[in-house]
């Protein structure tokens, strides 16, 4: 039986999410068209920086992403009630800046209207904060932007989104190497640095220096910016880049003092983390993380059971 998303996002606490979207028919339409052989490669820019610019107008934080030929990932911190500390000029210019005007005239009236409408600023406050509005309005303008380009109509995306919930630490730093991971496990590279699209090839285009590593692990883009993270980017970086290596050479890729002692931490498994990080998502129904605090969702859920408990098992110590 599938969850409701309006059960699985808590609309008043915060929390992390791994969110992700297929394009209809699974076809190449952020890629190369085999049968044509036109590239559509150009519509992955779209969506990195659509993801980029709504991270800073909705109340979310972006920690880790992969745009593919195909569909994406995105793992997110959403906080529902940031938008509360807002004020109402805030509220109205970020939500302008979502749905923009065409003249500057129109545009001020329209923030007039806002501004004078209580029970309007509480709605778009209330969306300013929900993980479906950010999820929407990264989606449809860009299917209209590629049916323009292709000169027809009909849906561009599969369904709305996919979504699970990210339990605790170690489900949400296993999520984000499984998204960075993805051209790895497709093969289309075997380099972190080739990665395209990808998180971890902006954070390792960020890192400049010796300081840089030894910083805490941000999110790479959003408007909340609270450090809900207890790593730091020599740490991660260690920890994706093995992983990635274990990939292309099956038993071959011993893992790093490093990487062991983050997983430790995290009382992670090495073994097992590593072969769940190969389908992570089928794995795990809408919930990521350990045993005890799956099944308090469930429980909250009225569910007595969820799938990935035996994963759970397996992954946590």
């Amino acid at each position: 039986m599938t969850i409701a998303r309006k059960e699985l996002v808590d609309s008043h606490s915060p929390g992390f999410y791994h969110c992700s979207t297929r394009c209809v028919r699974r076809a190449f339409l952020c890629g190369v068209n085999e049968e044509t052989g036109k590239d559509y490669s150009h519509r992955k820019d779209w969506i990195e920086r659509r993801i980029k610019e709504l991270s800073t107008l909705f109340s979310i934080d972006i920690y880790a992403y992969a745009v593919m030929s195909n569909h994406y990932h995105i793992v997110l911190y959403l906080d529902p009630l940031a938008p509360l500390q807002w004020s109402n000029d805030e509220v109205a210019e970020r939500w302008l800046a979502i749905y923009p005007s065409k003249t500057d005239v129109r545009r001020a009236l329209r923030k007039e209207a806002i501004l004078n409408s209580p029970d309007t600023l509480t709605l778009y406050r209330q969306r300013l904060g929900s993980l479906s509005w950010f999820m929407s309005r990264l989606n449809e303008p860009l299917a209209k932007l590629s049916n323009q380009e292709d000169d027809c109509s009909g849906k561009f995306w599969q369904s709305r989104y996919t979504s699970q919930a990210l339990l605790d630490e170690g489900a949400v730093l296993s999520c984000m190497a499984y998204v960075d991971l993805n051209p790895v496990r497709a093969k289309i590279t075997q380099k972190l640095e080739e990665s395209h699209h990808t998180s971890i090839k902006q954070r390792l285009n960020e890192i400049t220096d010796d300081k840089s590593l030894v910083k805490t692990l941000l999110p790479v883009s959003g408007s909340v910016k609270q450090i809900t993270q207890n790593i730091s980017n020599r740490d991660y970086i260690n920890l994706v880049e093995w992983a990635g290596k274990a990939i292309v050479h099956p038993n071959k890729a011993s893992i790093p003092e490093e990487a062991q002692s983050v997983l430790e931490r995290l009382s992670l498994q090495s073994n097992h983390w590593l072969t769940q990080l190969q389908s992570l998502e089928s794995r795990y129904c809408r919930i990521i993380g350990p045993v005890e605090l799956i099944r308090q969702r469930a429980k909250k859920l009225y569910r007595r059971c969820l799938h990935g408990i035996s994963s759970a098992k397996l992954l946590y110590n």
